[in-house]
């Protein structure tokens, strides 16, 4: 069972998609916060926290040789007054020193602030929407420039309406759905639709034609909107599925709608289309004209 509408897309198309240009490097390091604290003149907490540890070495100490705790306790006692007063006396040049490299920290920080400003400016500017838009235009110009031109194909405005002015209800009359669908997109788009084209496909020895093309002379886009006929059977089927293959590895896109879809929601159809080139940012002008228009229902066959 299938869903329809099926759309088929070259890799490469879908990779430059989802591309934007190359962004620019930012290789600078955010600078680190200093480590150690703001200096005070005497460290208290340090202090009673010596203190108390030279009482517990001191008390366990005794336990075996009163003298040698005496001892530990008065060199103690004096190494933590030393201590203190080493704090005290040094206060000045250790809180200098603290300013000077917090001082140096904000500097870098400021730098640091800068440069990424730039950076996500320039960023802004490298990843601007209209940047991105022209990045893969220039892509898709590389890649369906290998589409050759196709001498046997009509514009569809240079055909007759087979239904004169009146919309087709014949469901069999297919030329005149194609006709009456293509009609209705053909006054949005940039490029034209055409038919006749012509394509031979060696490795079944077919000669493929698509309902309609589309082709955008600018990017020389190429997108063959198929239709699925009820009647087709498995060979068939298996023919256009090995035909599609070969024409998504040549560069076409290929969506391919039902006939009922065709010839009941013909205007859906036409919004299906504007999604598929405003999803591949090759046209996003034309999907705004289907606003008011519901989504396509997927039909299953």
């Amino acid at each position: 069972m299938r869903q329809f509408p099926a759309i088929l897309i070259p890799p490469e198309v879908q990779r430059i998609a989802q591309s934007k240009p190359v962004a620019p490097e930012f290789n600078v390091q955010l600078p680190s916060v200093p480590s150690y604290r703001q200096p005070k003149p005497i460290h208290i907490q340090e202090s009673i926290i010596l203190t108390i540890g030279l009482i517990l070495i001191v008390a366990i100490v005794t336990l075996f040789a009163r003298d040698l705790g005496i001892i530990l306790l008065i060199l103690g006692f004096i190494a933590i007054v030393f201590r203190i007063r080493y704090q005290f006396l040094t206060y000045k040049r250790r809180y200098q020193r603290h300013q000077e490299t917090f001082e140096r920290y904000l500097v870098k920080l400021e730098s640091y602030s800068r440069q990424d400003i730039q950076y996500q400016r320039d960023l802004a500017i490298a990843h601007a929407p209209e940047r991105i838009l022209e990045f893969r235009h220039q892509q898709y110009r590389n890649f369906f420039k290998k589409l050759p031109p196709y001498e046997n194909a009509i514009a569809l405005s240079e055909r007759n309406n087979p239904f004169g002015n009146a919309k087709p209800t014949d469901e069999q009359a297919m030329e005149g759905v194609i006709y009456y669908f293509g009609v209705t997109i053909q006054q949005y788009l940039s490029g034209k639709l055409y038919q006749g084209i012509k394509l031979h496909i060696p490795s079944i020895d077919y000669e493929w034609s698509p309902a309609l093309a589309y082709i955008e002379p600018d990017l020389n886009l190429h997108v063959a909107i198929e239709i699925s006929l009820p009647s087709e059977n498995a060979a068939i089927i298996m023919r256009n599925d090995l035909a599609e293959r070969f024409l998504v590895d040549s560069g076409w896109i290929i969506i391919k709608f039902s006939h009922e879809q065709i010839l009941q929601s013909s205007t859906e159809c036409c919004k299906e289309f504007a999604k598929l080139l405003d999803r591949l940012s090759l046209d996003s002008s034309i999907l705004k004209n289907f606003a008011d228009t519901p989504d396509l229902v997927p039909v299953k066959r």
